[in-house]
């Protein structure tokens, strides 16, 4: 078994790589404020509703779109999917963050392993024809350093799940230790997630938590930009 990609698959999950995700709590700080997430159960629910109502019908979705579009050399499509996933994007700050920390990741992956392929792409969102989200842009990321299409599925849900622990940490409603309990309950939850291949078929649905983060736009004093 061919393992060299196993080191890029840990160096792109790592919190120390510079993809610009720090500033989000993904509508964390929202529920917070609320009332409505107070302790590490609500963290562990709040990440596997997002898992089943987002991350995984919309955003891996995507990823696997513009992972098989890369394969094939292909950048319109890569550039259909990652438009596509910006126009599911419902708040304003939603739509935008994913954007900085995707242009920024794509950024960094061309300085350290430059493709033609992730070239073409960074152009396109240059110019403006693409958004350039994180989900297109970690795919990119993903294609450039040799990671497997299952293993890349489960390194972007991992990041994501520890980005909202992080949050959660910062939030002060949970402990180091509560994080990696909450980390590795959700271990079988991303080892056996399935990911649909139709670009066609994205959907995602969290209308609650659209009008907080709606909200949170607006008020005056914020740990996090969504």
């Amino acid at each position: 078994m061919n393992t060299n990609h196993e080191f890029h698959l840990m160096q792109l999950a790592d919190s120390f790589f510079p993809s610009g995700t720090f500033g989000a709590s993904g509508g964390l700080e929202s529920l917070v404020r609320s009332g409505r997430v107070k302790n590490p159960r609500g963290v562990l629910q709040f990440v596997r509703q997002q898992l089943q109502f987002q991350l995984v019908p919309c955003d891996c979705a995507v990823f696997l779109a513009v992972m098989n579009a890369a394969r094939k050399n292909n950048v319109a499509a890569a550039v259909h999917a990652d438009n596509m996933c910006y126009s599911m994007k419902m708040v304003g700050g939603v739509r935008v963050a994913p954007t900085r920390s995707g242009r920024q990741l794509l950024n960094s992956i061309i300085h350290v392993a430059p493709t033609k392929f992730a070239k073409q792409f960074q152009r396109k969102i240059n110019s403006g024809t693409s958004a350039g989200t994180q989900p297109a842009c970690l795919a990119v990321a993903a294609h450039s350093l040799g990671i497997p299409r299952k293993s890349a599925i489960r390194m972007m849900l991992y990041s994501y799940s520890v980005s909202i622990v992080g949050s959660a940490l910062r939030l002060g409603i949970i402990q180091h230790i509560d994080g990696q309990k909450i980390l590795n309950q959700l271990a079988t939850d991303i080892n056996s997630v399935h990911v649909g291949t139709g670009i066609y078929e994205l959907w995602q649905l969290n209308p609650l938590l659209d009008i907080l983060q709606m909200q949170h736009e607006r008020d005056e004093l914020r740990m996090f930009i969504t």
